[in-house]
């Protein structure tokens, strides 16, 4: 995490309007989400008599924002059960909740479609720094350091760097923002409940956490073992007549395979452990929806909260919606 606030502070600002328009996308994607499902309470109070008040219109200047537009919003609701019938109005709700989700994925796409100029123009301006930094370098240190070792951080070390920073960049700034959102709307909804979700959570992120810092030793070692295939590579290529000279072909291909078998055990172990990141934030989520749904269910039943069943089915949709982010912005913190 250090190193990538590290490359944002250094390569971000000349993109900040980019940045900019992918976090006023993701907080209105934010938005959308929360009240598209929140259209399935009202419906599921009327239509099996959980709310039997006659609700009546109420004027914008007579009430609070909050108080009026649910009121407001309930009252049509009931108007359009009275008129049109339950069957009608759950068509009508169904299509409300159609037209916002597509207005949320729309507001999802825009916000990539402003982050990929940002990705795509650090790795260039990387890349730049980079060749600029080696035409500066005196003759001395080309004397000393192994043009394999120095072409590999040219292009592995910039590809892993475009391949696992970069393309998290944009769960790195969406990923926070739905999970401030839905966190406000659970605290909002039953503050006791969302305390004992915030206990949970990070429970299952320091297992998450263990398996990362694993990751990132093994990482070091792959690159490091790259920059001296690279290197060997290019002695090979540079010194091919005196190889061939001396009949030393079977040694420097023994030297090679040895190298190679090295980054292919090492490899298998980076592939492996990150295989092993989506199952278990999956398991952990489901271990955690599960004790979730039991103590709010509990809650519920013994009347100790304020929340009914409608409310608690919509509370439940709300901290299903962060467990995506939350694996997502895992599996940032892996890359």
């Amino acid at each position: 995490m250090k190193e990538l606030l590290i490359i944002i502070r250094r390569f971000v600002p000349p993109y900040k309007k980019y940045l900019a328009l992918n976090i006023i996308f993701n907080i209105l994607a934010a938005f959308l989400t929360l009240f598209s499902f929140a259209v399935v309470i009202p419906i599921l109070r009327m239509l099996f008599g959980i709310d039997q008040m006659n609700y009546t219109h109420i004027a914008w200047e007579n009430g609070s924002f909050k108080e009026v537009f649910f009121n407001n919003f309930y009252y049509y609701t009931q108007e359009m059960i009275t008129t049109y019938g339950p069957s009608i109005t759950l068509a009508a709700l169904a299509a409300l909740l159609v037209v916002m989700t597509g207005l949320k994925t729309g507001a999802t796409f825009l916000s990539s479609y402003f982050i990929i100029p940002m990705r795509s123009g650090i790795v260039r301006d990387i890349r730049n720094y980079m060749y600029d930094k080696i035409v500066r370098l005196p003759i001395s240190y080309f004397t000393d350091a192994r043009k394999g070792d120095v072409m590999a951080r040219m292009t592995g070390d910039v590809a892993e760097i475009e391949n696992s920073i970069m393309s998290s960049l944009d769960m790195f700034f969406k990923n926070p923002v739905m999970i401030i959102a839905c966190l406000t709307m659970m605290i909002i909804m039953s503050w006791q409940l969302t305390l004992f979700v915030l206990v949970l959570i990070p429970m299952a992120g320091l297992v998450m956490g263990r398996v990362g810092k694993r990751l990132k030793r093994q990482s070091l070692e792959a690159q490091n073992q790259w920059g001296l295939l690279m290197s060997n590579i290019e002695e090979t290529l540079g010194g091919l007549r005196i190889i061939k000279a001396f009949n030393a072909e079977d040694k420097v291909k023994a030297r090679f395979h040895a190298g190679n078998q090295v980054f292919y055990k090492i490899s298998n172990r980076i592939a492996r452990r990150q295989s092993l990141a989506h199952p278990m934030s999956e398991f952990l989520g489901t271990i955690t929806i599960a004790i979730v749904l039991w103590f709010g269910g509990t809650l519920i039943i013994d009347h100790r909260s304020s929340m009914e069943a409608p409310d608690f089915i919509y509370y439940m949709i709300i901290f299903y919606s962060i467990i995506n982010p939350a694996k997502e912005l895992s599996k940032s913190v892996y890359a």
